[in-house]
């Protein structure tokens, strides 16, 4: 005989701890006289693969109303059992489910208090299931495409990868130009290769791509809103104006040599450049960027120079302006790297012939402004050099973290030093070595450096001895006419604010969390967002390359072109008639799901972006909006019964 108003409840022993910690025959025998005529359905493990058939063929006998289950937390097998309860042909959202586990066997050491307990849980669920209303999932098609943050080592292979799969990309730099830090030095550890000319193919492979229309790039860009979930994002993005159309520019530079106008080059310190000009040489793509600050045109209209002398009309644009661009994308990777830490610590800026190690590179960069040779400021080839190792790392008063990649900058420098000024007299000033692998190994095995240990960053002195700079440590001088300091590196420009947009969680020192460090190291706290690069935790090119490639890899498994993506039912919902447009849940809602309906009246949630988390509902001073699988009648239901 079918019992239509019954309430099943499955009981999971959990393979027997929560039957140690409570007296289930007590638990039974309290609900004898229940409205709710509750039926107790035992199992060892009911979540086990092997059982759950014959757990949906004990419901579908049984066909209850309403469905309790007492076991673990939803987190872990909510999922589970509303599959259990599809199969036995009951709607799974009639189903409400205690953690009795982690509420009470967990954390109740006493064998009575952990059964009463649980017999007020069993309570409140019951009382409530009762007014749980069958829901219906929907599903929405997948968008296959994927969004890039970031065009270093990692944001570049993650397009490559996805392009040769069939994917379309949309890749966003907040630079003028693609390859990252990579590109803009002329020597990369361990084999000393030009950056730009390694990296060369893959540039341009992408441009390649951007100019076939299976890429769309967008540079000097940022993503400043972001809303939905895996399977489709809505993404807006401001890009500024370059004033200069890459798709029309030939490269003739010839605008550069006209323009009258110097303006400090910030990629290369203590020199100048043109109001417009490339990033540096090599850069890609190679139409110049005009810088709108020091341009006599965009600032009073008095020169037009640059344009004159262009031979393609329309390539320079005084008229480009911000743009708020739309994209809609199925999953997206974020690649926004890391930095070494610019500003030069106290006591050391403001001195001639002091670089971090990054600025130094560019100093003695072919393109710089010493053309490759390294002088001091005066002018004259430098008779010592120091290289100051962990320069503000390992320090409470810098970064606690050891970045991994300082000291093989430092070898280098070392070696592109010496090989400049053959007679240079280098001097590593070191605090702690980190050299793993063959290639760190080698390099190390053939420094010709002096190697001076010392214990704190703060303890070192710059001081002038007889006209001679040197560094004081430990009673030691070492010469220092031209110093490096190799700063920790530090998250990139940017990974700060896609954090807080994307609403992704940071260690300490601002990197970005993956889900799991060792098994799940590529991928967020959100599913749909992939983690490439440095902006994880500082780490080398190779590095950048593997993690772009498996954050790609990961797309492609779980992105599928033709799949559906099943929309929870469980999201608010807005009584038309109690709104009263006052639009505070605008405001706060953290998933940009709400919305003016057409009219502009009353509020309206799109239940694909909306995630249940119940902020609006809470917040509503007309009491109109209710969070379907979670209103207030069914939670004063539960409270009611754990509390009578």
């Amino acid at each position: 005989m079918t019992e239509t108003h019954t309430t099943a409840v499955i009981v999971c022993a959990c393979s027997g701890c929560l039957g140690e910690a409570i007296d289930w025959d007590a638990v039974r025998s309290a609900f004898a006289e229940h409205p709710a005529r509750p039926r107790f359905l035992f199992d060892e493990l009911a979540c086990a693969v092997d059982n759950r058939a014959a757990l949906a063929e004990k419901l579908r006998e049984m066909a209850p109303g309403r469905v309790v289950v007492m076991a673990c937390s939803p987190r872990d097998h909510e999922e589970t059992f509303r599959q259990i309860l599809s199969a036995a042909g009951i709607n799974p959202y009639l189903m409400q489910m205690i953690p009795v586990r982690e509420q009470v066997a967990w954390v109740t050491r006493s064998r009575a208090e952990a059964t009463a307990k649980a017999t007020r849980l069993l309570r409140g669920a019951l009382d409530r299931v009762t007014i749980h209303e069958p829901l219906t999932p929907r599903t929405v098609p997948v968008c296959p495409e994927v969004v890039i943050i970031g065009a270093g080592p990692a944001g570049l292979q993650s397009a490559r990868v996805l392009l040769r799969a069939g994917r379309r990309v949309t890749l966003i730099e907040r630079a003028p130009f693609i390859g990252g830090m990579a590109v803009r030095f002329d020597e990369l550890f361990p084999s000393l290769e030009c950056g730009s000319c390694l990296l060369e193919p893959w540039l341009q492979e992408i441009l390649q791509a951007a100019g076939d229309g299976r890429l769309q790039l967008l540079l000097q860009a940022e993503a400043t809103r972001v809303a939905g979930q895996f399977g489709v994002w809505h993404l807006t993005v401001r890009q500024h104006p370059r004033f200069v159309r890459t798709d029309s520019c030939i490269g003739c530079q010839s605008c550069v040599a006209a323009c009258p106008v110097r303006t400090a080059d910030p990629l290369a310190p203590g020199s100048d450049r043109p109001a417009i000009a490339a990033p540096f040489a090599g850069a890609q793509p190679g139409a110049p960027v005009l810088d709108p600050a020091s341009c006599r045109q965009l600032q009073d209209g008095s020169c037009r120079l640059c344009q004159e002398v262009c031979p393609v009309p329309g390539t320079i644009d005084f008229d480009d302006t911000v743009r708020e661009l739309t994209f809609t994308a199925g999953a997206i990777v974020v690649a926004t790297g890391a930095e070494e830490m610019s500003f030069l610590p106290d006591g050391w800026g403001g001195e001639e012939d002091v670089h971090t190690a990054c600025g130094f590179e560019r100093l003695i960069s072919r393109d710089g402004h010493t053309g490759g040779e390294l002088v001091t400021a005066a002018g004259e080839s430098p008779r010592s050099l120091a290289i100051v190792q962990c320069a503000g790392s390992l320090d409470p008063e810098g970064t606690f973290y050891c970045s991994g990649i300082c000291c093989q900058e430092a070898l280098k420098i070392a070696g592109i030093a010496r090989r400049r000024v053959p007679e240079l007299a280098v001097t590593r000033l070191v605090r702690e070595q980190v050299v793993p692998g063959p290639a760190a190994s080698t390099l190390l095995q053939l420094d010709e450096s002096a190697v001076v240990r010392y214990g704190a960053f703060r303890e070192l002195r710059m001081v002038r001895e007889e006209g001679e700079r040197t560094i004081r440590t430990d009673g030691q001088s070492v010469p220092a006419e031209m110093v490096v300091l190799c700063r920790p590196h530090v998250p990139g420009p940017g990974t700060r604010e896609i954090a807080r947009l994307f609403r992704l969680p940071c260690d300490d020192d601002g990197f970005l969390s993956p889900l799991h460090p060792q098994i799940s190291p590529f991928e967020s706290a959100r599913k749909g967002i992939y983690l490439a690069g440095s902006c994880r935790e500082p780490g080398t090119i190779r590095d950048a390359v593997a993690s772009g490639s498996a954050a790609a890899g990961l797309v492609l498994a779980e992105l599928v072109p033709g799949q559906e993506l099943v929309i929870d039912p469980q999201v608010a919902v807005v009584d038309n008639a109690a709104c009263s447009g006052c639009g505070l849940c605008l405001t706060l809602c953290p998933y940009h799901a709400i919305s003016w309906d057409e009219e502009g009246r009353v509020a309206r949630i799109l239940d694909i972006l909306c995630q249940g988390c119940g902020t609006c509902v809470a917040a509503c001073p007309a009491g109109a909006i209710t969070a379907r699988g979670a209103s207030r009648a069914m939670l004063r239901a539960e409270l009611k019964g754990v509390l009578s």
